[in-house]
């Protein structure tokens, strides 16, 4: 057991979704689709058949609320696979409808596949490992957000927080301040003038979808 985690720590950097599609054995079996922004995808209650894995663009994971409102629980952006948590806890149907954000790319990989490429690579069972690990700890962030009153508060707790996760001098942000908004419990225009203010401040530069943290330890002090 100590063995199986321990070789493929060495050579580990390379993303789950990387592997799995640069596996040239199984590359044939994997089906590629492009979707419409907000095209319905996989509808609540649908079979889970296969694992997907985002190629571009954004997914997101809804429910309707007793008065008809959309519920986000969700997002699946670059890199990303779906819905792995679900298969893995014994549910064989989607408990949520999977609908396009934008206009998104998804590698679609039967279960079974999958199965026979994790039972066979232990480099990749220990990436979807980390990968898995990773989300919740995104996840958890988002969570702990809410402790936090003031949206400046929150913008440094997900900064430190993501710096954490993945160490860098950048932040990959989502593809639009929307969904951070949202992830953030926000609005999106309050969220846009705080992240302005903080830049000018000297907090961060944004360029892009990349955060350059300018001085982490002066965020970890608002919190």
């Amino acid at each position: 057991m100590h063995k199986f985690f321990e070789e493929p720590k060495k050579s580990c950097p390379v993303p789950f979704a990387d592997l799995c599609m640069g596996n040239c054995m199984y590359r044939p079996r994997i089906n590629c689709k492009t979707y419409q922004r907000s095209e319905l995808i996989c509808p609540q209650g649908s079979k889970i058949n296969h694992f997907g894995i985002v190629l571009d663009g954004i997914l997101k994971a809804v429910d309707q609320t007793v008065n008809g409102d959309e519920l986000c629980h969700a997002y699946f952006e670059k890199n990303d696979i779906f819905p792995e948590l679900l298969y893995f806890s014994g549910k064989k149907y989607y408990t949520y409808s999977l609908v396009a954000a934008k206009k998104s790319t998804v590698a679609w990989i039967p279960v079974e596949v999958l199965e026979e490429m994790l039972e066979r690579d232990s480099l990749l069972m220990y990436s979807l490992l980390l990968y898995i690990s990773r989300r919740g700890l995104k996840d958890q962030l988002y969570l702990n957000c809410l402790n936090y009153q003031t949206i400046r508060e929150r913008i440094a707790y997900w900064i430190v927080g993501m710096n954490d996760i993945v160490p860098g001098e950048t932040v990959h942000m989502p593809l639009s301040q929307s969904i951070l908004a949202n992830m953030l419990h926000v609005s999106r225009s309050s969220l846009n003038q705080e992240l302005k203010m903080m830049e000018r401040e000297g907090y961060f530069k944004i360029r892009g979808q990349e955060m350059y943290i300018e001085n982490v330890e002066r965020l970890q002090e608002m919190l």
